[in-house]
């Protein structure tokens, strides 16, 4: 799974869970379960925030610039 899915789908969930939390009575056991599954997600969306940073700060110094096609624009006019 690619990173901006899997991003998607566990924000999907922390965002789930935080619902639950605010607007749910649940026990002490199950609260405290979310809490933990949320800070776990919470630990890997960031790491996943985190790799995407490099690879922009990557693309801005033209390190990963192979990977795009130089389109001249000017020259189809």
């Amino acid at each position: 799974m690619n990173n901006f899915k899997e991003y998607d789908k566990g924000l999907d969930r922390l965002n789930q869970i935080v619902n639950k939390l605010e607007n749910e009575e649940l026990s002490l056991e199950e609260n405290i379960k979310l809490y933990e599954e949320g800070v776990k997600l919470h630990s890997k969306l960031k790491k996943i925030l985190k790799e995407e940073e490099g690879r922009i700060v990557k693309i801005q110094e033209g390190k990963e610039l192979s990977d795009y096609t130089e389109m001249n624009f000017l020259d189809e006019e």
